[in-house]
C-alpha cells in the first residue's frame, strides 16, 4: 500500500510540475509577461497542453510514449523554474496547507458520472487512433466538444496508463485556487481582494467533492477568471495589460465547453467600450498571443469538422449535410440531438416523468410515441413552459445555497469590516453600470439557453451579487486588522469543509473495502462475450457493449476500459460503412434507422 501511495502521489506531483513547466513555456513564447502568479502559470500550462493535444492528434495517436516525452519536457522546464515559487512568501503557510489538503482529498474510490460512459473511452480513442473522420457516428457523446478530454489524453503514461486521469481535475483546481490566493494576498485594491476571497470560499463550498469533478468544472473556473480580469481592468483602470487575459480566458472557457458562450454579452460589452485599445493591443503589443489564439481556434474548428461534420456540434446551422460531407452526422440526427440537449437542460426529464407517470426517465418512448408527452422539440417550442418543472431539479437547491452563502459572506464583510468614517474611496470605472447591464443580459441568455448552474450560472450570479455588494463599500475603507481575521476565517473554514467532504469519504470507502485498486479510483472490468462483443466492419474491429439485465434496459451502456472503437449495442445501425484512407478511418452513416434508434435511446447517446 505504501508503494502504491508513493506512485499515486508521485504521479500527481510530477504532472503538476510538468503542467507548470508548460505554463512557463507558454508565458515566454506568447506573453513575455512578468506575472508572478504561479496559479496563472499553471492554468496556462493546461491551455498549452490542450493546443498540443489537438495539433498532434491530427497526425498521430497520443500513445503513452509520445505523452511521456511531452510531459518530461514540461517537467524539466518546471523544475528549472521552481524558484518561481519564491513569490508565494506572503501566503506560504496557506500554500502548504492547500497542498496537503488537496493531496489528501485526491484519493477517491468513485469516478464521476460520465467517466466510464464516454470520458475514458474518448481518452482510449486518443491513445489508440489518430483523428477519426465521422467519430460522431460511433456515439454523439464523443463529440460534445469537452476540451478537457483532449487535455486528459496527454496524461496516459507507461505503468500508470489511464488510472490517474480522475485525479487530474484537482491539479487544475489547485492552480485555480492559488491564482486567487495570490491575488488576495498581493492586490492593493479592495474590490479585487473581496472578489478573490469570495471566489475561493464559494468554490470550496460548492465544488467540494472530487468525485463530481467531470468536464464542467474547468470551463466554469475559466469564466470566473475571465470576469476577474474584467473587474481588474475596471477597478485598476490604467492596466491595459489585462486586455489579453480577458480574451484568453473567454476563449479558454468556450473551447473547454461551448456552453460558456453564455458570457458572450460580457465579452462583447467589453470589446465595444475598448475597441481602439484592443486594436492597438493586437497589432502593436501582443500580436503573437492573438495569432496563437487564431491558430488554436482554427485547429478547434477543424477537429470538430473532421469528427462530426459540424464546426460546433450539435449546433445545426454550423453543420454540413452528409450528402456533401460523407462522414458528417445526418442533419436530422444533429437537429434531434440539439433539441434533446436543450430540452434536458430545461428539465424535460422531470416533465416526462411527471406527465407520463414514469417510474424512471428511461421509459419515456412509449408515452412519447402515443403523444402522451411532448417530444424534446415540442417541449422547447413551448417557450417558458419548462419553468413549471424548474423546482423539480435539485439544481434549484444549488441556487438557494449559493445565495445563502453570498448573503452570509457579504453581510459579514459589510457590517464587520467597514469603518464608520467615509475616509477612502477606491477607484472604479464610470461604465461599471454598463458592465452590470451586460451581466444581466448574460444571465438572461443563460436562463433561456442552458439554465443549469454548472453551465456558467455560478460565475455569472457570483459576479452580479459581488458587484451589488461591493458597491456598498464605495465610501468606506476597511479595518485592516479585522480584515486579516475575516480573510483567514473564511479561508480556513472553506478548506476544512472541502477537506472533510473528500477525506472523510475516502476513509469510509477504505474502511468498508470499497476500493478495488487503492489508491486509484475504481473502474469496472468488462469481459468479452459477457459484457461486450466484437464485430468486424470492413476489416476494422468494433466493440459493442451488451445490455446488462441487472439494470434498467435503457440505462446507458458504458464502454469503460473496453478498447475503442466502442459503442452501445444497437448503435450499429448508425455505421453504414467504415473505410481506411492513408491510415485515417472514415465512418459514414446513411441509415435512416439511426435516427429512430436515437429517439428510442435518448439517454444512451
Amino acid at each position: 500500500m505504501i508503494i502504491d501511495l508513493f506512485i499515486f502521489y508521485s504521479y500527481i506531483i510530477l504532472c503538476s510540475i510538468s503542467v507548470f513547466g508548460h505554463g512557463i513555456i507558454f508565458n515566454k513564447l506568447f506573453l513575455n509577461s512578468k506575472s508572478s502568479n504561479p496559479g496563472l502559470i499553471g492554468l496556462f500550462g493546461f491551455f498549452l497542453l490542450f493546443a498540443i493535444s489537438l495539433f498532434f492528434h491530427f497526425f498521430i495517436n497520443l500513445n503513452q510514449y509520445i505523452n511521456t516525452i511531452i510531459l518530461i519536457i514540461g517537467l524539466i522546464i518546471g523544475l528549472k523554474n521552481i524558484n518561481f515559487f519564491r513569490n508565494i512568501k506572503n501566503y506560504n503557510y496557506f500554500f502548504i496547507f492547500f497542498i496537503i489538503i488537496f493531496l489528501l482529498s485526491s484519493i477517491t474510490s468513485k469516478t464521476y458520472a460520465d467517466y466510464e460512459w464516454y470520458h475514458l473511452p474518448y481518452v482510449n480513442y486518443l491513445k489508440d487512433f489518430k483523428i477519426i473522420f465521422g467519430l460522431v457516428n460511433f456515439s454523439n457523446n464523443y463529440n460534445y466538444g469537452h476540451g478537457w478530454l483532449d487535455v486528459m489524453g496527454l496524461f496516459t503514461l507507461p505503468l500508470i496508463e489511464t488510472k490517474g486521469l480522475t485525479s487530474l481535475p484537482i491539479i487544475f483546481y489547485f492552480y485555480f485556487i492559488i491564482f486567487f490566493i495570490h491575488e488576495l494576498f498581493n492586490s492593493k485594491n479592495l474590490a479585487i481582494i473581496l472578489y478573490s476571497l469570495f471566489t475561493i470560499t464559494l468554490t470550496l463550498v460548492v465544488f467540494n467533492r472530487l468525485k463530481d469533478f467531470g468536464a464542467d468544472i474547468q470551463p466554469t473556473f475559466a469564466v470566473f477568471i475571465f470576469i476577474f480580469f474584467i473587474l481588474k481592468y475596471i477597478f485598476e483602470e490604467t492596466n491595459d495589460k489585462f486586455l489579453k487575459y480577458i480574451v484568453i480566458f473567454f476563449f479558454y472557457s468556450c473551447i473547454l465547453r461551448i456552453g460558456s458562450v453564455v458570457s458572450l454579452p460580457l465579452f462583447l460589452f467589453f470589446l465595444f467600450f475598448n475597441m481602439k485599445k484592443f486594436y492597438e493591443d493586437i497589432l502593436k503589443n501582443n500580436f503573437k498571443i492573438y495569432f496563437f489564439l487564431f491558430l488554436f481556434f482554427i485547429m478547434f474548428l477543424t477537429k470538430n469538422f473532421i469528427t462530426s461534420g459540424c464546426l460546433f456540434y450539435p449546433i445545426p446551422f454550423t453543420c454540413f449535410d452528409n450528402q456533401i460531407i460523407s462522414w458528417a452526422s445526418p442533419k436530422e440526427n444533429t437537429y434531434e440531438r440539439y433539441e434533446f440537449l436543450s430540452a434536458i437542460s430545461k428539465r424535460w426529464k422531470f416533465y416526462s416523468i411527471e406527465e407520463g407517470e414514469l417510474d424512471n426517465k428511461y421509459e419515456y418512448y412509449e408515452k412519447l410515441e402515443n403523444q402522451i408527452i411532448m417530444s424534446p422539440k415540442e417541449f422547447n417550442e413551448d417557450q417558458f413552459f419548462w419553468i413549471k418543472y424548474f423546482f423539480h431539479d435539485h439544481d434549484y437547491k444549488r441556487i438557494i445555497n449559493f445565495f445563502i452563502f453570498a448573503l452570509i459572506f457579504f453581510s459579514t464583510s459589510y457590517f464587520y469590516l467597514r469603518k464608520n468614517t467615509n475616509s477612502t474611496k477606491y477607484k472604479k470605472s464610470n461604465y461599471i453600470n454598463y458592465f452590470i447591464i451586460s451581466l444581466l443580459i448574460s444571465i438572461v441568455f443563460w436562463f433561456i439557453n442552458s439554465p443549469q448552474m454548472r453551465y456558467g450560472g455560478y460565475p455569472l450570479f457570483g459576479a452580479l451579487t459581488y458587484l451589488i455588494a461591493v458597491l456598498r463599500f464605495k465610501d468606506n475603507d476597511v479595518l485592516k486588522d479585522k480584515f486579516i481575521l475575516f480573510r483567514n476565517f473564511f479561508l480556513i473554514i472553506g478548506i476544512i469543509y472541502f477537506g472533510y467532504k473528500n477525506i472523510n469519504n475516502s476513509i469510509n470507502d477504505f474502511s468498508n473495502n470499497i476500493f478495488t485498486n487503492f489508491p486509484w479510483a475504481n473502474v469496472s472490468e468488462k469481459v468479452e462475450g459477457i459484457d461486450f462483443f466484437s464485430k468486424n466492419f470492413d476489416g476494422i474491429k468494433v466493440n459493442f457493449i451488451i445490455k446488462n439485465e441487472d439494470v434498467d434496459a435503457r440505462s446507458p451502456k458504458m464502454c469503460g476500459k473496453v478498447p475503442m472503437p466502442c459503442l452501445p449495442s444497437g448503435r450499429e445501425v448508425c455505421i453504414s460503412k467504415l473505410t481506411v484512407k492513408n491510415n485515417y478511418i472514415f465512418v459514414s452513416n446513411t441509415n435512416k434507422k439511426c435516427l429512430e434508434q436515437f429517439k428510442k435511446n435518448y439517454w444512451q447517446h
